[in-house]
């Protein structure tokens, strides 16, 4: 608070503790580690009066509330479930394992309401939100599907990209979507990579090495610890393609991750005669999805 904060120096603080407990009276707070979810110094706060737990950054979302206070008065799935998402993969991603032991302690108290610092206030049917955060702190994802993420500096790195999701499509994949790596915000990317099963990267080369953009993706996802992901990489570049190396170099600095083989190289512009490649990676696709 003091690096934040001017504070005088009559101001008194009372430092509190895992075990500690307060009384105010009527209502007692007990204090729970939560160590990494998402400061190193974080404590929850459970009252037992009232059974609420004061939950910190955990089980919060981004976005303001338009005012409905409680989870219950919204339809959370559809309307905060992305951004719950988001904020817990950017914001608590990195430290699954911290999650894991926060969730076995809060399984070890009677709780009738939940208050993060962002988002909805839960009061009832939070088990569903707490089994995703079971499953995005296991680094499991949540839906066998396919998202590409793509850069294109003349657009036809992009047209690579569109012809696989339309084959991908005919082959019975539903819900694939598709993500520009330098018009996409990174946040969503991340978000969007602990959600599926399956990433196809198409990357150009640049300068020698790869898009920038890309690079600022994959070292993002490296740095939340995404792992049991399988990927597939597609390549281009008009005299020297090298951005396919440099996305595997990256990626086999993960855990627990598949590359499917073989990778596809495109130089400057897809060639009719090239399509029949992006057949047989789209089939390899669907035959790891199912």
């Amino acid at each position: 608070m003091k690096q934040f904060l001017e504070i005088p120096e009559q101001v008194q603080f009372q430092i509190v503790k895992e075990g500690d407990v307060l009384s105010t009276g009527k209502h007692a707070l007990h204090f729970v580690g939560a160590q990494m979810v998402h400061w190193p110094e974080v404590l929850v706060s459970y009252d037992a009066t009232d059974k609420v737990l004061f939950s910190a950054d955990a089980f919060g979302t981004f976005g303001a509330l338009g005012g409905n206070l409680y989870a219950d008065e919204v339809n959370f799935d559809r309307e905060w479930m992305y951004e719950a998402r988001r904020y817990y993969t950017n914001i608590v991603g990195k430290y699954g394992i911290q999650v894991q032991n926060l969730l076995k302690k809060a399984a070890t108290l009677d709780i009738a309401m939940i208050c993060p610092l962002h988002g909805p206030i839960w009061r009832q049917d939070f088990g569903k939100f707490i089994e995703k955060y079971d499953k995005w702190s296991r680094y499991e994802p949540e839906d066998k599907e396919v998202v590409v993420i793509y850069g294109s500096m003349y657009g036809h790195t992009e047209s690579v990209a569109t012809v696989l999701a339309g084959l991908l499509a005919d082959k019975g994949c539903r819900n694939v979507r598709m993500y520009d790596v330098s018009a996409t915000h990174v946040s969503y990317l991340v978000s969007e990579s602990f959600r599926c099963s399956h990433i196809v990267l198409v990357a150009p080369t640049y300068n020698g090495g790869l898009y920038p953009p890309m690079e600022n993706y994959l070292l993002d996802i490296k740095a939340h610890l995404l792992q049991n992901r399988t990927f597939t990489v597609i390549e281009n570049g008009s005299w020297a393609p090298v951005s396919g190396n440099a996305v595997k170099a990256i990626l086999g600095e993960m855990k627990n991750t598949t590359v499917l083989e073989p990778a596809v190289t495109f130089k400057s512009a897809m060639k009719e005669t090239q399509k029949s490649e992006l057949e047989t990676l789209a089939d390899a696709l669907v035959t790891s999805l199912k």
